[in-house]
């Protein structure tokens, strides 16, 4: 194959194959050998999807997770990406090594802030086709998809040595000649990098059968949400169960999609609790069984049968009072609804300490999240419309007394603290049901939601509090077609607190977040160091989750935090209902967008003891 005069343009399917150019080669490969690019978000795509009437070229990157070459390159590459986006020019950043997956690649492009969108290219077909040998080789296509320049970035990496300053801007003179119209100088120039892997390693075979080796696995990791009355699409019990939904399993539990867990929390601090990561060693073994063909096995080798909470069951055990919403509330067949409030009346004369609570939706299919807020009995407020949220969080969740929620996923959902700790509802408080409702657009339907309490006998020594960090309405606003917009917040706690669980919240074109603890030059305001707590490189709003720290984090008063997070608004982002709309705030999933950061904590021991103190001189006076 000539590596020098290829001309690509490509084609969604067979039945395409008339778009393309009669010289592109792609006219005589099979569709199955097809060069496959997968997003962040586990859908494929091919070159053309990303040419535009205003595109004037593609320049596709190959990148690797571990090249330092590669890495060395990243901010010029950013700077040149910056420069010539606004000229037409489509920048793609592709992950050819074999062993990569969708994940690995999201967390690479989240950790280093890669600007512009990236692929995997499954099986490195499209560096086979393109005869791309190393990372960070680039490739400049012109708007028709062919083939103008191939080769190094500039002269400031060669082999075993190193320039203080790039002599030869092969990329940028390559960029600069495809938007005059005119030819490229040098169309080839060899690349000195880390060279694409290729080989993959060879395993050490064993037969593996369902019941010995992938029904506990299944058990363990899927069944939690499979199953009867689970959130999941399809139940995992079985073995056709699972036989029949071989190869969907197999692609998304490589791609990291499932089990549904996207945190990573800094080594530093500790573990997550409910780490629902598959291990790499179950992974190979999912995989190796559906390779293998399915294999039954003998059923004498199967796992005891797990039993599941039937769905009118409560999680966290027998409850000693439910509260349930004073009647069933109508949602219609379609439309957009506005959030709904629900006053539940407790007004009780003493505080009440609860140690366990389970919220759940009366009607799962049209409930999308429900929040529990605490509100004085004696305010006969009415909470309905848009004004509500700003009377029950202020502008930035300074007011939101929040004590649980449910979201789609959620292990929180169900929560029993440890003996020593349990949540107030403070006398003559009743509780307020936020509830977000999706119509399910088949036929209108009820829904009556409820709460479930367990008591703590006492007051507790630990008090467990929940603090809603949220970027204000009007605060920000996400361009039309913009698939890397960055907002960033910061956080503070008045007092020293030890955090126990941390929640970020987007709606549909939330891509990816961060939480730093961060330390700014008093002088100039700068940040001069930084540490992130937690990533989450893949935010998936079907599967929000509440990171709960295996071991608590202390954290000083005044201390800085620093939330960054990702937001996607192109036609890349598959859950994306407009990318033409600009975005701003709003309730609605569809149309708006929230950016928030929910806390569990408890005030340090001197901190929890000084309030004490204070709310009983406050109990004497009074």
């Amino acid at each position: 194959m000539n590596r020098y005069c290829l001309a690509l343009l490509w084609a969604l399917g067979v039945g395409d194959a008339a778009l393309m150019a009669a010289d592109s080669p792609l006219s005589s490969v099979e569709a199955a050998k097809r060069p496959r690019l997968k997003t962040i978000y586990s859908t494929t795509q091919t070159l053309d999807h990303f040419v535009h009437p205003s595109t004037r070229g593609v320049v596709l990157i190959f990148l690797g997770t571990e090249c330092p070459v590669a890495r060395q390159y990243l901010p010029r590459l950013k700077e040149l990406h910056a420069e010539y986006r606004t000229q037409g020019m489509q920048f793609l950043g592709i992950y050819s090594d074999t062993g990569m997956n969708v994940f690995r690649m999201a967390i690479h492009a989240h950790d280093t802030d890669i600007p512009f969108p990236v692929l995997q290219d499954v099986d490195h077909r499209l560096a086979d086709l393109l005869e791309v040998e190393c990372t960070p080789e680039v490739v400049v296509l012109d708007k028709k998809l062919e083939k103008k320049y191939q080769g190094a970035i500039d002269d400031r990496y060669t082999r075993h040595g190193q320039r203080a300053a790039a002599t030869a801007n092969y990329l940028q003179d390559a960029l600069a000649a495809v938007l005059k119209g005119e030819k490229v100088q040098r169309s080839y120039v060899p690349v000195s990098g880390c060279p694409i892997e290729r080989t993959a390693p060879q395993r050490a075979t064993r037969s593996l059968t369902f019941y010995k080796d992938v029904a506990p696995l299944v058990q363990k990791n899927c069944q939690v949400c499979h199953r009867n009355g689970g959130p999941g699409p399809f139940e995992l019990i079985t073995y056709d169960d699972v036989a029949y939904n071989a190869e969907k399993i197999r692609e998304v539990v490589n791609d990291r999609r499932m089990p549904p867990w996207h945190g990573i929390l800094n080594p530093k601090y500790g573990a997550l609790l409910n780490d629902k990561h598959l291990a790499d060693e179950d992974l190979q073994t999912i995989i190796g069984w559906v390779d293998g063909g399915c294999p039954e096995g003998n059923k004498g080798d199967a796992p005891a049968v797990v039993r599941w909470p039937a769905p009118s069951e409560w999680t966290i055990g027998k409850p000693d009072f439910v509260y349930k919403m004073p009647e069933p509330f109508r949602v219609p067949k379609s439309g957009a609804l506005e959030y709904q409030f629900f006053r539940v009346r407790i007004d009780d004369s003493r505080d009440r300490w609860f140690r366990g609570v389970e919220i759940k939706p009366g009607n799962p299919e049209v409930v999308h999240h429900i929040s529990l807020h605490l509100a004085p009995a004696q305010n006969d407020k009415r909470y309905d419309g848009l004004a509500t949220m700003a009377l029950l969080y202020g502008l930035n969740g300074e007011l939101a007394h929040v004590i649980n929620d449910f979201v789609p996923g959620d292990t929180y959902n169900a929560k029993v603290y440890p003996p020593e700790q349990a949540v107030k509802i403070p006398k003559h408080h009743d509780l307020i049901f936020e509830v977000h409702y999706t119509p399910n657009n088949r036929a209108a339907t009820t829904d009556q939601s409820m709460v479930a309490f367990q008591w703590a006998k006492q007051p507790p020594q630990e008090e467990v509090l929940t603090t809603v960090f949220r970027v204000p309405i009007g605060g920000f606003r996400i361009p039309p077609y913009e698939n890397h917009f960055c907002f960033e917040d910061t956080y503070y706690f008045q007092h020293d607190v030890i955090i126990d669980a941390i929640r970020p919240h987007y709606h549909l074109r939330g891509r990816s977040f961060r939480l730093e603890r961060i330390d700014r030059d008093p002088k100039t305001d700068e940040i001069i160091e930084r540490e992130t707590i937690l990533s989450v490189p893949v935010f998936d709003q079907a599967w929000q989750r509440t990171y709960e720290l295996a071991t608590p984090m202390h954290l000083p008063a005044g201390t800085e935090l620093l939330a960054t997070g990702h937001f996607d608004n192109s036609d890349l982002n598959p859950k994306n209902p407009d990318p033409s709309a600009e975005v701003t705030w709003g309730q609605q999933t569809t149309t708006g967008e929230m950016f928030s950061t929910r806390f569990k904590f408890r005030l340090a021991p001197e901190e929890a003891r000084s309030q004490r103190h204070a709310e009983e001189a406050k109990k004497l006076v009074q």
